[in-house]
């Protein structure tokens, strides 16, 4: 990676769009200063790595399938449709 260049936040501000070219283009790391003092820094998004993202086996879950044993539920979709237009229909008396 190249050396980290510093810009201030008006020099940033006015020229955003090119920035961020930089950095995503060239790899570039802008550290940006506010007074002086660093605030940011702008760098590239890592490419070809997974995201700190973990797969989550819903199966596994202690919730999942907990309904299987409904006889009103084996068709979700209808019983969903169901519901839903149970809710939606107004009721006027009292």
């Amino acid at each position: 990676m190249q050396p980290t260049q510093t810009v201030t936040i008006k020099e940033l501000r006015d020229n955003l769009a090119q920035l961020i070219e930089e950095v995503a283009i060239a790899g570039k790391q802008i550290e940006i200063t506010k007074f002086g003092k660093k605030k940011a820094v702008l760098v590239p998004v890592a490419k070809g790595k997974r995201a700190n993202k973990k797969y989550v086996d819903f199966s596994k879950l202690p919730a999942f399938g907990m309904w299987k044993d409904r006889k009103d539920i084996q068709d979700s979709a209808k019983w969903v449709s169901d519901l839903r237009r149970r809710e939606s229909t107004r009721s006027y008396e009292r």
